[in-house]
């Protein structure tokens, strides 16, 4: 087998991303989290290719205390040829050279056996939720939500620490430059932030907020807002208060992947503060 893999350049952007449309079936493009990968961290995201075409892609984040795999993607003309193996080995391998203690991720029944043999182990589920019925909003918004400015970007990052088990800077700055007018903050009555939301294009996430209330209070003031198709939230199937405010939004479940780990296990507040992921890639 004459696969080679080789670090993910933007050169190979149009060609990945064509297979990984084809390997998750979808129509929609995936260029954003591809190029995110090389604005984020680009020595962490690989390709494998034959004869020189691009036939796999794999991609990890390593935050620190742990790192995230994501978009891990084999042609569907080449697949049960062992390349996503070849992925994952490089992933991991780039992975503990960096001394990175736990590797995470959100895994599609498809892929759940790979990661198993790697002797990934599953401790949480992740549901993605879609809204898929029309809910009347309140006439009168809730008060205290606001966008976040610029000057805040630093407290955003900082009081996003705890509650997701790692700084997550460079992905919360390219979030809030990315979509300016779309990034909501909610506040103590000390100004202090206590929830903050990102209404992506297709995705609501981050959503990290102290109290239900909150959370719901910045949920109505995001779905106020465009998007280019309904939107999906990412959280753990553990969090019963997310799925009691989403079902009540006209969120309905549509599919169930298995959170994973390898490595070290760690716990984090998956099912209290997180009430959405930033994406099924980078957690």
């Amino acid at each position: 087998m004459s696969i080679i893999i080789s670090p993910f350049t933007e050169a190979e952007l149009e060609a990945t991303d064509v297979v990984v449309r084809a390997a998750y079936s979808v129509a929609q493009s995936r260029e954003d989290s591809l190029r995110s990968y090389l604005t984020f961290q680009s020595a962490g995201s690989f390709v494998a290719k034959e004869h020189d075409a691009v036939v796999g892609f794999g991609g990890v984040l390593d935050y620190g205390p742990f790192a995230y795999i994501g978009l891990m993607s084999v042609s569907p003309t080449v697949q049960k040829r062992g390349i996503g193996q070849l992925l994952m080995e490089r992933l991991l391998a780039w992975v503990e050279a960096r001394s990175c203690p736990t590797t995470l991720l959100d895994a599609n029944p498809a892929g759940e056996p790979l990661y198993r043999r790697n002797g990934f182990l599953e401790d949480d589920r992740t549901v993605e939720w879609q809204q898929n019925e029309h809910v009347l909003l309140p006439r009168h918004l809730p008060l205290g939500v606001s966008l976040l400015t610029e000057a805040e970007l630093p407290a955003l990052i900082q009081f996003d620490v705890p509650h997701f088990g790692a700084e997550r800077a460079q992905v919360l700055s390219a979030f809030c430059a990315r979509y300016p007018h779309r990034v909501l903050v909610i506040h103590t009555s000390d100004e202090r932030i206590s929830g903050y939301a990102v209404a992506q294009s297709h995705v609501i996430g981050p959503i990290v907020a102290q109290t239900q209330e909150d959370a719901e209070r910045l949920l109505v003031h995001a779905l106020t807002l465009p998007f280019e198709s309904k939107p999906s939230i990412f959280v753990s199937a553990q969090h019963n208060e997310a799925s009691h405010l989403l079902t009540r939004y006209g969120f309905v479940q549509q599919r169930t992947l298995s959170h994973m780990w390898i490595g070290k296990h760690i716990v984090r507040n998956r099912h209290t503060t997180l009430y959405g992921q930033a994406s099924l890639g980078f957690g």
